[in-house]
């Protein structure tokens, strides 16, 4: 049956702090990416619909039980450490199609730990790292600089130059730092230096496409490209897309894309951080995205489809397509 409606789903607590951060200096775009999408929807011909995520959960699972085609979904958090994973599992416990992938991949991505051996296992480059807890000693012969970050990634999490350590006497302090925020283990990962990139795959099995390949922090005025420069510049300043890469670079990297995509079953949508390294000369992935975020110029995705002349409206539209003929198919 062709999908008649679409929900909307979101939480308004954290899209309007994240928007407050975001445009702070662009005030006119706070509202805007809601607005968007519903605009786009319904300028498609579909009757829309939407509602914030932020209610106690029997008031969620009664509203679940009425007929919904599809849920256009931009929940990024609803609780807990797999909190992206929660929302598509209750869709799925009350057999209602939604965008994007299902939990068990939400769940795999917001780990980085699962992540990393997934990528290992499909032979996908990333970089060394170990996890720590409390309650265990610290290798020895490490190999600095390193980067330390909490297992699970999070929206509320802070990385930033602090985050990169160069002795013994700064991981152990980092290392403390970290777990005591978190209460949970924590990932020293080798810091490498190269060029930050991003690329976006949409599409489903062997239809999945990349998007133009983005890289930030062009200018290298920051460590790295950390929370705070993409909050205060989003992902439309000091970067390129497309970046300027051989064509064997850019095969090399949409090749590897499109593996972890394939392999790890996502769904629709989904973003890879990675740094190509100037010593190595190959892509490291890193970080692994299901649910990319779509703020109206601010995001990534966005304008990756931006750079290949989708404009906002028509990417929505594109995303609510794949996910029906995903849903027709039976996927």
């Amino acid at each position: 049956m062709p999908i008649k409606n679409i929900w909307i789903t979101y939480s308004q607590e954290i899209l309007e702090n994240q928007e407050k951060s975001y445009y702070k200096t662009r005030s006119e775009l706070k509202g805007k990416t809601l607005t968007m999408i519903e605009e786009a929807l319904q300028e498609a011909g579909w009757e829309v619909n939407k509602i914030s995520v932020d209610l106690p959960l029997p008031q969620l699972t009664e509203f679940f039980s009425q007929k919904i085609d599809l849920i256009f979904n931009l929940t990024i958090c609803v609780s807990g450490i797999y909190n992206q994973a929660f929302l598509p599992l209750l869709l799925d416990a009350n057999n209602i199609p939604y965008l994007g992938s299902n939990s068990v991949v939400h769940s795999l991505c917001l780990d980085r730990s699962l992540s990393k051996l997934c990528l290992r296992g499909i032979g996908i480059p990333t970089p060394s790292y170990f996890i720590w807890s409390s309650k265990e000693e610290i290798p020895e012969n490490l190999d600095f600089p390193l980067i330390i970050k909490p297992r699970f990634r999070s929206h509320q999490e802070i990385i930033s130059a602090q985050s990169v350590v160069s002795n013994q006497e700064e991981l152990e302090r980092e290392l403390q730092r970290v777990f005591s925020e978190t209460r949970d283990e924590v990932i020293a990962e080798k810091f490498l230096t190269g060029r930050e990139m991003m690329i976006g795959i949409w599409g489903n099995g062997k239809s999945a496409s990349p998007l133009p390949i983005m890289e930030v922090n062009v200018s290298r005025q920051v460590l790295l490209w950390d929370f705070q420069t993409k909050n205060d510049k989003g992902y439309v300043e000091d970067v390129l897309c497309p970046a300027p890469l051989s064509e064997e670079q850019k095969n090399q990297i949409e090749k590897m894309a499109l593996r972890i995509f394939q392999e790890l079953h996502m769904r629709d949508y989904a973003t890879f951080k990675l740094i190509f390294s100037e010593k190595e000369e190959i892509p490291f992935f890193f970080e692994l995205n299901s649910l990319p975020s779509l703020y109206y110029r601010h995001s990534a995705f966005p304008e990756m489809c931006n750079a290949s002349g989708i404009d906002y409206k028509t990417m929505v539209q594109k995303l609510a397509r794949i996910a029906e003929e995903r849903v027709a198919r039976k996927l």
